[in-house]
């Protein structure tokens, strides 16, 4: 299994192709905006920087390490850098 490590936002922004150019490593998105095509397979990766993601609308999976969790409307997720993850979005 091969895992690419991303060291910005940026970066992972670029490996999934996303249409997205930006100065600062912050980002404040709406996925429906971005994934016009899903459902959406990340692949697996490794970031080194802190996410934050605030779920408002959609459902899909969130596998951190080992661990996945269900994503629908109304969920938090915080993770430090390091950890292994992938993520489906089947709808925004």
């Amino acid at each position: 299994m091969k895992v690419n490590t991303h060291d910005t936002i940026s970066d992972l922004y670029k490996s999934f192709s996303l249409p997205l150019t930006q100065r600062m490593d912050f980002t404040i998105h709406s996925l429906s905006q971005i994934h016009k095509k899903l459902p959406f397979h990340s692949g697996i990766f490794r970031s080194n920087y802190f996410s934050f993601v605030f779920i408002k609308n959609g459902s899909g999976i969130y596998t951190v390490d080992d661990q996945e969790f269900v994503v629908k409307p109304n969920t938090i997720y915080f993770k430090n850098p390091g950890h292994i993850k992938s993520f489906k979005i089947k709808t925004c």
